[in-house]
């Protein structure tokens, strides 16, 4: 069998006689052709800071997440201190990202990390242990164990946002190049659906570190009766997450079920705690205070849903056949 190649795409992958090319055929029986020379597939992306008042870091983070290999911050004039603290916060916040030239007018960023070498369980697993970690913390403190349990807080949420910036940039790497695409066993909408995972965690993540918040500042004014709702919950939220987190990959379907029902569950009976908590005597400050950190742990189950819901389409995606 021949088959004919466009001429435009021929030419656009410079491409002559006697290339080889790839030919893989995809789960809806669709055949997909790919060039095999080894040309660069490197990009980059140029950002004038002369130009800019403000959002020099929202414009490296979307470079980032797009999945540019080479980020360079050119400027007239000697770049200000201004943008290098910038380029620093952007650094912190990202992973695999290292300042490979500075000249003083242009300050050149690649990346060292191959979006192909960590799998995106990776990162997806270090998100649930950070999150896990910062409730399960503000909930021994709660108990009565030191507060310094929680002195690194903002640590712990700048390390799970870094984390779903990395998902990001991977799966939008994927989504471009097949080869990353096989590389990390994945197909384009499972690809998606970890990328909407690392955005529910990321969320989960501002609850849970908010609820950390919350107990360091207000535990001397906050109930701290961990048998009761809403603290009752946190061992139950935080069994169902790891249920959830651990059927990643196996999927089974009536253990995600079952885990989203009990989340479900919790949700109704913190609302209904909530909602007795203002028939009080305490002071406006304290229901107030109580409230908060209610909020965040209903919320907190809330994405837990969410994940859950996601790996639901995981593996019913799986499940589709051709008729």
């Amino acid at each position: 069998m021949i088959v004919s190649l466009p001429k435009s795409w021929i030419n656009a992958n410079q491409l002559v006689k006697g290339d080889v090319v790839s030919i893989e055929e995809l789960v809806s029986g669709e055949l997909r052709v790919s060039p095999l020379q080894k040309r660069s597939t490197k990009t980059s992306v140029t950002i004038d800071c002369c130009s800019l008042n403000v959002g020099l870091v929202d414009l490296l983070i979307g470079a980032y997440l797009s999945g540019a290999d080479t980020i360079e911050v050119v400027c007239e004039s000697a770049i200000s201190r201004e943008v290098r603290n910038d380029i620093r916060d952007f650094l912190r916040d990202t992973r695999g990202m290292e300042i490979e030239d500075d000249t003083g007018k242009k300050i050149r960023i690649i990346s060292i990390l191959n979006p192909s070498e960590l799998r995106l369980q990776v990162s997806i697993n270090r998100m649930y242990i950070l999150i896990s970690s910062l409730v399960n913390d503000a909930f021994e403190v709660l108990k009565g164990e030191d507060a310094e349990l929680l002195s690194d807080v903002q640590e712990r949420e700048r390390q799970i946002d870094a984390r779903r910036f990395l998902v990001e940039r991977q799966v939008a790497v994927a989504l471009k190049n097949p080869t990353v695409e096989k590389k990390l066993k994945l197909n384009r909408f499972t690809a998606v659906e970890h990328a909407n995972i690392a955005r529910v965690l990321e969320r989960m993540g501002d609850h849970a570190s908010r609820l950390a918040s919350l107990v360091c500042e207000l535990s001397h004014l906050v109930q701290s009766n961990t048998a009761i709702l809403p603290l009752r919950a946190i061992p139950t939220w935080s069994q169902a997450l790891k249920t959830l987190v651990h059927n990643m990959y196996t999927k089974d379907v009536n253990i995600i079920h079952e885990a989203k029902r009990t989340l479900v569950t919790l949700i109704a009976e913190i609302e209904e705690s909530e909602s007795a908590l203002w028939t009080g005597r305490k002071s406006s400050e304290r229901l107030f205070s109580e409230f908060q950190i209610s909020e965040s742990i209903r919320r907190i189950c809330a994405y837990g849903i969410n994940f859950a819901e996601a790996l639901l389409n995981m593996l019913m995606h799986e499940r589709l056949e051709s008729v």
